[in-house]
């Protein structure tokens, strides 16, 4: 099972090599209030100036110590301002996130745009420029102004992208549009990776699919040590069925932070949809070297094997998660077991599994036992069973029982919407989509266009993975008619 969720590395440890580095608030304690801005955008400046170029860091500006470690910190720095005669005189302490141990100090004395460009650069030597040095447009986007701020440097990217941010959060995404757009007319842009996210901005407005995954993609590059990027470019990737792409993003996670586990499973899934079954068997067993998830890891592993085909295998696999969990999906790796026995030619020892899978149900008090026998009847090949069983069907299901007779009564209108049935299935992300993808794989063979429905049916379709629970029973018999009628 495909367990969806933000990517994990964003809160867990990275590579030893690459420091994930947290900064808190640091505090003014100059008696001055006109430099209140630095407490909260003395560290967006620095965590900015370590993002992307040739900086080896993870940085994150954080509001309290618990953010610091939700982000999975290695490192952590604060710091204090206050005034020394008549000038600022700054003071950082970065930190073992562990142990607490001060790592190093800088003391400096100076206005605070140098001093925190020296910090930057004291962090990592590869730290770039922040995208002003023009101290009253800092200040004026450190308040929010971010429309005076750029009227005093056309070329403060973060103050561009922070007004793009605000309009999109005041709702008028037409003005935020707009804004992005002269931006992006500024020749003066300061920062690759400030242009880089207005550009994904811009086009996200626009909804424009294809300059998204661009912007994204320069994002990357300018970025490669982003977990959070990383995982959202892979999760792309893999919903656009650019499934080599999804395991190399994927990969590079797993390289920043191998005890991320969840990703293992993730790219395990990926591996299979790029047809590399081999590469996706070692994920999943990596996976499921935690013990929390080693049941998914079995299950994860046996639907890798049905959809390539290899029953036998994804039997075994089934039957053992729901021996490590029986609670895990609800029983349902019996009945994806009982799928992957009647696909080796075995029906009866199929029924058996079923059956199993029947008591589970009917011991949670499950009152859709009859509806779920009819289904798999119904899938199996026993239309005329499955009909009589629910005619017969009083009670809580009846009008599930009714509603499933009326769709039995004439399916053949579910496959006549091609552009529906081509957008449902383009919206519907690969690990889900056996209903969508069958269906529309039958709308482009009844069209003529049976290359294209052979290509959607490379893959099984997964039992009980489809969004409409009165559908499921037309998957695996439109299927295998498809895969008869094409070959």
């Amino acid at each position: 099972m495909l367990v969806a969720a933000a990517c994990a590395a964003c809160s867990r440890s990275a590579s030893p090599s690459v420091p994930r580095v947290a900064f808190l608030p640091f505090q003014n304690l100059s008696g001055d209030t006109s430099l209140d801005w630095i407490s909260s955008a003395g560290p967006r400046i620095v965590n900015d100036e370590l993002l992307g170029g040739a900086a080896r860091t993870v940085p994150a500006h954080v509001g309290a110590m618990r953010d610091a470690y939700a982000f999975g910190a290695t490192q952590l720095v604060h710091g204090y301002v206050e005034k020394r005669g008549q000038g600022f005189h700054f003071e950082f302490l970065m930190e073992d996130a562990k142990t607490h141990k001060a790592l190093q100090t800088l003391a400096s004395d100076g206005d605070p745009l140098p001093v925190l460009d020296r910090l930057a650069k004291q962090i990592d030597p590869e730290a770039h420029a922040f995208s002003s040095t023009n101290p009253q447009a800092v200040a004026a986007w450190a308040s929010g102004d971010n429309e005076k701020a750029v009227a005093l440097d056309p070329g403060f990217g973060a103050a561009w992208s922070g007004w793009v941010q605000a309009r999109v959060a005041a709702g008028d995404k037409q003005q935020a549009s707009d804004i992005a757009v002269r931006a992006l007319g500024q020749s003066s842009l300061r920062s690759p990776v400030d242009r880089a996210q207005l550009e994904f901005d811009s086009a996200t407005l626009r909804q424009d699919g294809p300059a998204q995954e661009r912007a994204l993609t320069a994002l990357a590059q300018l970025m490669p040590h982003d977990l959070a990027l990383l995982s959202q470019l892979a999760t792309r990737e893999m919903n656009t069925r650019h499934f080599p792409e999804a395991v190399r993003y994927y990969q590079a996670i797993v390289q920043e932070a191998p005890d991320d586990i969840e990703i293992w499973n993730q790219l395990g899934y990926a591996q299979v949809y790029a047809g590399d079954l081999e590469s996706a068997q070692k994920s999943f067993e990596r996976y499921g070297r935690d013990p929390a998830h080693n049941a998914n890891s079995l299950d994860s592993l046996g639907e890798g094997f049905f959809l390539s085909g290899k029953f036998a295998e994804a039997e075994k696999s089934f039957l053992d998660a729901h021996a490590k969990s029986s609670a895990l999906l609800g029983g349902a790796d019996l009945l994806k077991a009982a799928y992957s026995r009647w696909l080796q030619g075995d029906l009866p020892g199929a029924d058996k599994l079923f059956l199993q899978y029947l008591t589970f149900r009917s011991q949670q008090k499950d009152a859709l036992v009859p509806w779920r026998q009819a289904v798999w009847e119904y899938s199996t090949g026993r239309a005329d069973a499955a009909i009589a069983r629910l005619s017969n069907v009083t009670g809580a299901i009846e009008n599930v029982a009714r509603a499933q007779l009326a769709l039995w009564k004439d399916p053949s209108k579910l496959f006549q919407d091609r552009a529906a049935l081509k957008q449902a299935y383009e919206r519907t992300p690969p690990t889900g989509d056996s209903l969508s993808r069958v269906l529309y794989a039958a709308a482009l063979a009844q069209a003529g266009q049976k290359d294209e429905a052979r290509k959607l049916l490379a893959l099984w379709p997964l039992p009980g993975a489809d969004s409409d629970p009165l559908l499921q029973s037309l998957v695996f018999p439109k299927y295998l008619e498809l895969k008869r009628d094409l070959k």
